[in-house]
């Protein structure tokens, strides 16, 4: 097992190297003096850390905790486990207890801020500490901007179930939907100032920019970005901009959909069964997310068909292709022929498609009744 100095940020064998702070760090008579040796190993994971306690207990009231708790003033090991972010949080938040001045970006902001709170890095210990100065850059840098949240929201989702608990998902969640309602109301008083209700204004299209932060959203994992939906909904997002998102979303995740094939369904499967369970899951979801049934409804007829179809292929539910048949009912004086062709799978007959015509004559029922 390697051991690393935060001095060098290198394997180091012998763990004796000393700190060298850089210019970031504390006077130098507040640390030990450059030829004092490492006198505590740290291991997170399978990594250890060369280091020294006194910059460790300053900043860090886990630490701190932990070293007291031995009551052996000689310690000179101590195993980290359970640190959000693994070594390398561990190893940029040692660095900034010695000093040593750490780049926060949004790739790497919601793992400094569960890795303060996991470590008590906070202005209880030490002034400016690291939780103080993630919440700063959260606060001035990601949550005015939407991909900025969306990114450090998709890096939650491997920090769970500590960035649940310091509300760090929530916050973003609900940052993403306010701005983005906020931009609806910047976009619509600028539209009546101007008196040109369908042209575009100074400065970028509102509507080219929630398709651009939209697209954004694919990053997300189905729950995430089911809970975004929600949030939007919510504080009054336009149903029709939530409809696009929904839409880009769902044909980002349902590509390269897999259809339940008999022969692939033998043998050795489970990755496949894993697969399809996947995929009915998210377009189960999606269908749940779609706006209130209507005629005028703002998610086109051919998408509704196009979910219908991966409906089937997954083996969805038999309520949420009923729910689709009736959406695309509703619509069916808009559909062309490809719309309301609904293939299934017929294995030994790849040459000659076969057509599910239950379905479609539910469809024309539902549509000649609504009348």
């Amino acid at each position: 097992m390697g051991v690393v100095t935060v001095a060098e940020l290198k394997p180091n064998i012998s763990g004796k190297r000393p700190f060298r702070p850089g210019s970031s760090a504390r006077p130098v008579n507040e640390w030990p003096i450059s030829d004092v040796s490492s006198d505590l190993t740290v291991e997170v994971g399978t990594a250890s850390f060369a280091l020294h306690k006194f910059p460790l207990v300053s900043r860090s009231g886990r630490i701190r905790k932990l070293l007291f708790e031995t009551k052996d003033p000689k310690v000179s090991r101590l195993n980290l486990a359970g640190v959000p972010g693994g070594s390398l949080a561990f190893e940029l938040a040692a660095k900034f207890c010695y000093g040593v001045s750490i780049e926060i970006t949004t790739a790497n902001v919601a793992m400094l801020r569960c890795a303060a709170h996991f470590l008590e890095m906070t202005e209880e210990f030490s002034e400016k500490n690291l939780e103080s100065r993630t919440e700063v850059y959260l606060k001035e840098t990601v949550l005015p901007n939407i991909p900025n949240s969306i990114s450090v929201l998709h890096h939650c989702e491997s920090l769970l179930p500590i960035a649940e608990e310091i509300n760090l998902v929530s916050r973003m969640i609900n940052g993403i939907a306010d701005t983005a309602c906020k931009e609806q109301l910047t976009s619509g008083l600028s539209k009546l100032e101007h008196n040109f209700p369908s042209e575009q204004v100074h400065g970028p299209d509102a509507e080219t920019a929630w398709d651009w932060w939209g697209k954004s959203l694919v990053l997300l994992n189905l729950d995430s970005f089911q809970r975004v939906l929600s949030a939007f909904k919510t504080k009054g997002l336009k149903q029709d901009i939530i409809s696009r998102i929904l839409i880009n979303y769902a044909q980002n995740s349902l590509q390269g959909l897999v259809v339940r094939d008999p022969q692939l369904m033998k043998g050795n499967s489970s990755d496949l069964l894993d697969l399809l369970k996947k995929q009915r899951v998210t377009i189960e979801t999606i269908v749940s997310l779609l706006p209130t049934q209507s005629r005028k409804s703002a998610v086109p007829i051919a998408f509704l068909s196009s979910l219908l179809k991966s409906a089937i292929a997954a083996s969805a539910s038999t309520s949420c292709r009923s729910d689709l048949e009736r959406r695309i009912s509703l619509q069916l004086d808009q559909a062309i022929l490809e719309d309301i062709l609904i293939p299934i799978y017929s294995h030994g007959n790849n040459h000659s498609p076969l057509y599910d015509t239950d379905s479609v004559l539910r469809i024309f029922s539902m549509f000649f009744e609504s009348g």
